[in-house]
């Protein structure tokens, strides 16, 4: 993932990164082109096959055109994720030339009132416009949705209508995670936007595709019901095995929301050679000395379908083998509700 900026032209309420549009501080600590050249072409040396550029909104990169058509021509996939609402036919002209592997749009919602509450802007408009004009090119757009209680009440419309756009799968998240700058204010305007583990469960309930894959990973638990090998490993996602982050910074990180100090590596400061085959399987290797944690979510058989990993733990924390209980309170609700229907 190259997150090209965190800066948008929306400033929705539950980002965990997002800046306003003309931040002159975040324009600065911005990659240049020449910058990102260099570790695209890092990346390639290392075998990197594919990038997704994301932000922020990465369309508001007036140098997008040329950071896009430089990755295409050194043979890689490109994936760009954006919110739509700056899509021109510039745009399309540059990817029906140059093809994405794929384009996914968060949204939000399907009535004006609903996308102004999520994003706190009149950019509904633009946004629906930008949807047509990429699949009306026939463009490989994947549609899907984050679910807060700014439009919880629309996520029936929202699914309609993204599965009657796309041929690709709908999907939707229901958690928020907390800001990467860790300001209090913003953190408590997301916490507010979170769904109940009940509200959650009850959607996931009346999607039949969503709960079928769920019933799946719940019945995998319980028949393998086995403790984690290490109980003190804190990373055991696939982030810094076959994926990594480098931010809009130049800093790399295993993922997009791992901040610690201790798991990141400044890019201006030395190769991302270095940054991927020896910094990150430092990073990898790190385990917990409290016991707290190999007791209970070192030791949790639950992780498929919990949201807790070290970065999020961290962002809700401040310690990456700290627990949550929000997380928690989902995991146990989506297995013990999904053996209650499977049982009846």
């Amino acid at each position: 993932m190259l997150e090209l900026t965190a800066r948008c032209n929306n400033n929705c309420q539950h980002c965990y990164i997002n800046l306003p549009k003309t931040d002159p501080d975040a324009q600065k600590k911005e990659l240049s082109f020449e910058q990102i050249k260099n570790i695209v072409d890092a990346s390639v040396s290392l075998g990197t096959l594919w990038f997704l550029l994301s932000g922020g909104e990465p369309l508001l990169r007036p140098d997008f055109f040329d950071i896009y058509r430089y990755l295409k021509k050194q043979g890689i996939l490109v994936s760009v994720f954006t919110n739509a609402s700056l899509i021109t036919e510039e745009h399309i002209q540059l990817f029906k030339k140059y093809p994405p592997r794929d384009i996914e749009v968060t949204v939000y919602g399907i009535t004006e009132k609903t996308h102004r509450r999520v994003t706190g802007k009149n950019t509904f408009a633009a946004t629906m416009a930008g949807i047509d004009r990429l699949f009306s090119n026939s463009l490989p757009v994947t549609l899907k949705s984050t679910l807060m209680k700014s439009n919880v009440q629309e996520i029936d419309q929202i699914a309609d209508f993204c599965r009657s756009k796309s041929k690709h799968p709908f999907r939707f998240d229901p958690f928020l995670h907390l800001r990467l700058d860790r300001n209090p204010d913003k953190n408590k305007k997301i916490i507010s936007e979170r769904l109940s583990p009940d509200e959650i469960f009850a959607i996931e309930k009346n999607d039949p595709a969503r709960f079928e894959a769920l019933s799946q990973k719940c019945r995998k638990i319980e028949t393998l019901n086995t403790s984690p090998d290490n109980p003190a490993r804190l990373f055991r996602c696939m982030a810094g095995i076959n994926s990594c982050c480098v931010d809009y910074t130049g800093t790399f990180k295993l993922c997009s929301a791992l901040g610690n100090e201790a798991c990141i590596y400044d890019l201006k400061k030395g190769s991302l050679a270095h940054a991927w085959n020896a910094f990150t399987p430092k990073v990898i290797q790190m385990d917990s000395k409290n016991p707290l944690f190999t007791e209970s979510c070192g030791n949790c058989t639950l992780h498929d379908i919990c949201s807790w990993c070290p970065a999020h733990a961290d962002l809700e924390t401040g310690m990456l083998d700290g627990q949550t209980n929000y997380f928690c309170n989902v995991a146990k609700k989506r297995i013990n509700l999904s053996q209650n229907l499977q049982e009846s």
